[in-house]
């Protein structure tokens, strides 16, 4: 909303236009409480915090419902942590989670270390380039289909 471009009619038609029965389900979560608690707090800033399920897990944990979906996911990539080596087990956990439980899903990663992404396993694409609290990182995204996981 602080962006030149918003459009704030724009804006407020779209919340006008939409009900919780013909949004998308939006479940949110991290293993961090704090995190949790900031993602709520901006949530009802912006109006939408009653569209938004909030649970303080590990992706690990998650169980998707059934169907197509889109998970979106900023892990850590080593700015505040030390030890590259937990990072990449890290991040070929979160490759595994997401052939396992995540069929027929696309996932989106921000991740500023093509390394960090490789470490999947998964063909995430060259990615959209985007700052992320004031450091240059990508989204990428890969759609994870029975046939196998493919770069989208």
């Amino acid at each position: 909303m602080d962006w030149p471009s918003f459009d704030a009619e724009r804006w407020v038609s779209v919340l006008d236009g939409s009900s919780a029965s013909s949004s998308p389900r939006i479940a949110a979560s991290d293993r961090d409480a704090g995190a949790v608690r900031a993602a709520q707090a901006n949530a009802e800033r912006a109006g939408v915090a009653d569209r938004i399920e909030f649970s303080c897990r590990a992706l690990s944990s998650l169980e998707p419902p059934a169907g197509p979906g889109w998970l979106v996911t900023n892990p850590p990539y080593g700015v505040r942590l030390k030890g590259r080596r937990d990072l990449r087990d890290l991040y070929a956990r979160l490759g595994q989670v997401l052939r396992e439980r995540f069929p027929g899903w696309r996932a989106s990663v921000l991740c500023p270390d093509a390394r960090l992404l490789r470490a999947t396993g998964l063909p995430f694409g060259p990615g959209l380039p985007l700052l992320n609290g004031g450091l240059r990182v990508r989204a990428s995204t890969c759609r994870l289909d029975e046939r196998g996981p493919r770069f989208v």
